[in-house]
């Protein structure tokens, strides 16, 4: 069976040879450089704080597709509050204590109940 080529120009190049390269490009170590300076900085959060975020993350997910980590979550609050803080003003400190819960105005509650301390009476 003829294929119309001699068995020597099978093997002949017909196009010319592609401009790849075997370099291979650098690996950046570390984090990706930022717009601003950061630190890392460690949190600890009661449950509900975390079911919250998780909460928020998933609704964000849900409709616009794009995943959204806490830690953008945690940043975007701050940069909200911080906002919102302005030390120059007459109010700030009336604004500060507005952040805490008091005795008289407990936190708000967004997920489950705190658990109860102690043992259950009977």
């Amino acid at each position: 069976m003829a294929t119309g080529k001699r068995a020597r120009d099978i093997f002949t190049r017909t196009t010319s040879p592609a401009d790849i390269s075997l370099d291979v490009t650098p690996r950046q170590i570390g984090r990706p450089r930022t717009a601003e300076p950061y630190q890392k900085v460690t949190v600890c959060l009661f449950d509900r704080h975390v079911l919250t975020l998780d909460k928020v993350a998933l609704a964000i997910r849900e409709r616009t597709g794009k995943p959204v980590r806490r830690a953008e979550l945690v940043r975007a609050m701050v940069d909200h509050v911080a906002a919102r803080l302005d030390p120059s003003r007459p109010d700030f400190d009336q604004a500060v204590r507005s952040l805490w819960p008091t005795p008289d105005r407990p936190p708000a509650v967004t997920g489950r109940p705190p658990r109860p301390s102690g043992r259950r009476k009977r």
